[in-house]
């Protein structure tokens, strides 16, 4: 019983590692305007360089593109830019 859980715990670390890589800014299809989108559930900025930035539930994202499965997000002050899941973010309520 305990000889399947080996592979199955390479398998799942192999799966989420390579989904936690930052997006390729030369996928991005950029928006005209800058877009106001909130994150709907925690989840984790990812920059260019690797970092993970924890994003909270409510959190408005100033959204100036999106990849397949991410958007880019940009910062109106000195914090990093980066990406988040694309699922992980509706726009915000006005």
């Amino acid at each position: 019983m305990k000889k399947w859980l080996i592979p199955f715990f390479i398998f799942l670390t192999l799966l989420v590692s390579t989904y936690a890589r930052a997006g390729n800014i030369d996928e991005v299809t950029f928006l005209i305007k800058v877009e106001s989108y909130e994150a709907m559930v925690n989840t984790t900025l990812v920059t260019q360089e690797g970092k993970r930035i924890p994003i909270e539930r409510g959190t408005r994202l100033n959204v100036a593109g999106f990849t397949r499965t991410e958007a880019f997000v940009i910062s109106r002050t000195d914090k990093p830019n980066g990406f988040v899941r694309k699922d992980d973010i509706a726009p915000a309520r006005r």
